[in-house]
């Protein structure tokens, strides 16, 4: 049962590997992105299925750490990353379209889905009855990602 499927997208004006390096850059998530306050790797070794990592951050009402982990991977144009946090699994699905006459721009599409297959029936009707601050609250944060993730990769394409 899926709780809330939250899409966001914007247009980026960097091409879709400045924009990976960006998305795949976990040892400074704490840093770009204002939703994350500590990230910490738990693998070696660069971005692929199985990189895992801890981060602090609040989404679909879960504070606290969370254990994230590479599910797929195609760079650089899709990644999906999914944490177990209590009884619920949140997935995020990045796509990465190269976008503008010169391909120069990157179409950033998230998609994020909680699943709640293993709540309890108690627990699902507080989600029906409270569920919607969470979502508006959850959208607001990966709004901000997106914006921050545009930031980032164009400070890094001016300096570098």
């Amino acid at each position: 049962m899926a709780g809330h499927i939250i899409h966001v997208h914007t247009t980026i004006p960097a091409p879709p590997e400045q924009v990976w390096d960006v998305i795949t850059d976990i040892a400074h998530a704490d840093t770009v992105l204002r939703s994350v306050s500590e990230s910490e790797l738990l693998t070696e070794g660069g971005y692929d299925v199985g990189t895992s990592w801890r981060e602090r951050r609040t989404l679909f009402g879960h504070h606290g750490p969370e254990r994230l982990q590479v599910v797929e991977s195609e760079p650089p144009l899709r990644t999906v990353v999914e944490a177990e946090v209590g009884d619920d699994v949140i997935r995020t699905a990045y796509r990465l379209t190269p976008a503008g006459p010169d391909r120069q721009r990157t179409r950033l599409a998230m998609t994020t889905t909680v699943e709640m297959s293993h709540r309890s029936p108690v627990s699902r009707a507080i989600w029906a009855v409270f569920g919607g601050f969470s979502y508006d609250q959850s959208r607001k944060v990966l709004e901000h990602d997106l914006e921050d993730i545009e930031a980032e990769a164009c400070r890094r394409a001016m300096t570098g």
